[in-house]
């Protein structure tokens, strides 16, 4: 990879256990996970029908956002930086 930077490729959370704040703890490992080794920022994509919102929350940037991927919705690319 690049020095001083983490990209997060894939989280999910079994809709059973949504919204009781797993996701939101994974990814506060993660961003630990990747401060301990170094990183200085750490991308991320998602769809809009998925969890921007959670990661607008915890303090990543909309960079871009690609319209009609997949089909009627959004990929929506974030960046932070740690």
């Amino acid at each position: 990879g690049i020095a001083g930077i983490a990209e997060l490729t894939l989280m999910w959370v079994d809709e059973t256990y949504r919204g009781l704040g797993h996701g939101r703890k994974l990814l506060e490992a993660f961003v630990a996970e990747a401060a301990a080794r170094g990183s200085l920022r750490i991308w991320v994509s998602t769809h809009d029908f998925q969890a921007p919102g959670l990661y607008e929350k915890a303090g990543f940037e909309r960079i871009a956002e690609l319209t009609g991927w997949p089909e009627g919705h959004s990929n929506i690319i974030l960046c932070k930086t740690i």
